[in-house]
């Protein structure tokens, strides 16, 4: 099982961020490996969302995900998938200055194949510095 966080500053605004993080529709124009998204259901706070990915492989997950803009956390718990055993994480985002947030992000993976623990570790620490600055950039064209 790899595990991967992050904790940072990130200069753009807490609701835009929050914005582009639950726009799950919006994904593939900005996060790379994501082919499609499938929003399955979605009410006040929760969502149900199916992605497609393409990361050396070709794949899909569905994870069931709780969102709270006013503490500004998202999470999310695997439900299914063809490859992963285990993809559970979230969000934590709150205002740290005038037009800048203090942004912590964690996910935990495991793979339903034998996958060697070095590769794991640079698959999910490896991508994730630039995943972030994508939400960034998106939450800027917001």
């Amino acid at each position: 099982m790899a595990h991967a966080d992050y904790k940072g500053v990130l200069g753009v605004d807490k609701n835009k961020l929050f914005d582009a993080i639950v726009r799950y529709e919006d994904y593939p124009q900005f996060v790379d490996g994501c082919t499609g998204v499938k929003v399955e259901r979605k009410s006040a706070g929760h969502a149900r969302v199916t992605y497609q990915m393409s990361l050396m492989k070709d794949f899909s997950y569905t994870i069931d995900l709780e969102e709270d803009r006013e503490k500004g956390t998202v999470s999310w718990k695997l439900v299914e998938s063809d490859l992963f055993k285990t993809n559970n994480g979230g969000w934590k985002i709150k205002e740290s200055a005038a037009g800048k947030v203090d942004v912590e992000y964690e996910v935990e993976v495991d793979f339903k194949i034998p996958v060697p623990g070095f590769i794991l570790n640079r698959l999910v620490k490896g991508s994730l510095p630039a995943m972030i600055k994508g939400f960034e950039k998106q939450a800027r064209k917001l």
